[in-house]
């Protein structure tokens, strides 16, 4: 067996990047960045008030109780067209830019209206909440390096600085087929004996999207070699990388194995890990293909460990493994030394006290429980035992959402 570290660093040298595309800013999220993004201006690109109170000058407020006559009134969008001078002020909302003279915003709840007078009933120091131009983003500035992968802060980002189309890496074209004759259609009503529907090809639809692929569906292909050859030479010719699921292990009827197994460039890989240790990986005219195992659990670890950061390289991201973390383990886990594992945990307690703690039973055919896990919990080889209380690393795979809190409307 191989290790997984191994594997992955030969599939990662493998693949080869994409070229880049110009793309309206509003369609980049989820896009991998193929230039750097570079401010042309300052953001914001006026000095502005941060609250709704009144403009004035700093040395005017050093003491309280200080009555300043007002000026006028200038609103966000508009301009003070006077200037604000020696114990005056001028009536500021939040946004509005700041007028000659002012360099002091003072808050309204921190004042009282005297006839055309405002009385200042705190100190103020200069500078109090006024947003300078550039405090954000400086003309000039490299904001985003090439390798992010935008997400929607990126995209408001992008928006207020007037980048309207950044230069990104294209979308891999992703070839996605199941394998085996008992797949069924989910809508199936009623199964027949030995039938199950086929879960897999629509997961993992949704796990290539999620990895920025543009997906290309082939369906499912049943246990007969000369339709999964025909199936493999189009997809071969129609994308940039291929995702199989199931006949990749030792079974007499693993037609995947029994069609690749003349493939001088596929390789059928037997991995040091828990679940997902079959794996086909290699090239079919030259493009990826992935032939992930059959069970439901095994193809999202393996899709995780292999495919998407595989996908992601393609695209040129910097980042392309799930982050991961210590925490302590919530229970005792029992695993298999000869392997890395990959358990299915979700993340209990808050702050320093976070805790691993099995979302339910292990077996790699259950999906529901991978469904309702935050984390998976990284047991490596040569460790058999972790023991309550113990350190424990995990690799997020989502966020975790708060479960316990409900509100009465």
């Amino acid at each position: 067996m191989k290790p997984l570290e191994t594997v992955r660093s030969e599939i990662l040298r493998s693949v080869q990047r994409l070229d880049t595309e110009t793309v309206p800013f509003n369609e980049s999220l989820g896009r991998v960045l193929a230039q750097a993004v570079v401010s042309g201006e300052d953001v914001p690109h006026f000095a502005n008030s941060a609250m709704d109170g009144f403009a004035v000058r700093g040395v005017d407020v050093r003491e309280p109780g200080a009555l300043l006559a007002v000026l006028g009134d200038v609103p966000a969008g508009q301009v003070s067209s006077v200037s604000v001078g020696d114990s005056q002020a001028i009536r500021i909302m939040t946004g509005a830019p700041m007028p000659d003279g002012a360099d002091t915003v003072v808050r309204v709840e921190e004042t009282t209206a005297e006839g055309d007078n405002v009385r200042i009933h705190t100190v103020v120091g200069e500078g109090t909440h006024v947003r300078e131009a550039g405090g954000d983003v400086r003309a000039g500035q490299v904001v985003f390096e090439p390798g992010l992968r935008m997400g929607p802060v990126h995209v408001g980002v992008l928006a207020t600085m007037g980048v309207v189309e950044p230069v990104v890496s294209r979308r891999p074209r992703v070839g996605v087929m199941s394998t085996g004759d008992e797949l069924q259609p989910p809508a199936t009503r009623d199964l027949a004996p030995g039938m199950i529907r086929d879960s897999n090809r629509p997961m993992l639809v949704g796990l290539l999207e999620d990895a920025g692929a543009e997906v290309i569906d082939y369906g499912r292909i049943g246990d007969d070699a000369d339709e999964l050859r025909a199936a493999l030479g189009r997809a071969a010719v129609e994308t940039e990388a291929i995702v199989t699921s199931g006949g990749v292990s030792m079974g007499d009827y693993d037609v995947t194995k029994l069609v690749l197994r003349d493939e001088t460039e596929v390789d059928f890989i037997q991995i040091a890990m828990k679940p997902g240790k079959p794996l086909a990986f290699g090239h079919l005219g030259g493009t990826p293909f992935f032939g992930l195992p059959g069970n439901p659990v095994s193809v999202v670890v393996s899709f995780e460990q292999f495919v998407r950061p595989a996908l992601l390289t393609m695209q040129g991201a910097r980042a392309v493994l799930r982050p991961q973390m210590t925490v302590a383990a919530g229970e005792r886990l029992v695993t298999d030394p000869a392997k890395i594992v990959f358990l299915r945990v979700r993340l209990e307690g808050d702050g320093a006290a976070v805790r691993a703690t099995q979302a339910g039973g292990q077996a790699s055919n259950v999906l529901s429980v991978a469904a309702v896990a935050d984390a998976f919990a990284v047991v490596p080889r040569g460790v058999e035992t972790i023991d309550a209380g113990e350190p424990v690393l995990i690799e997020l795979f989502r966020s975790p959402e708060t479960r316990e809190h409900r509100y009465d409307v």
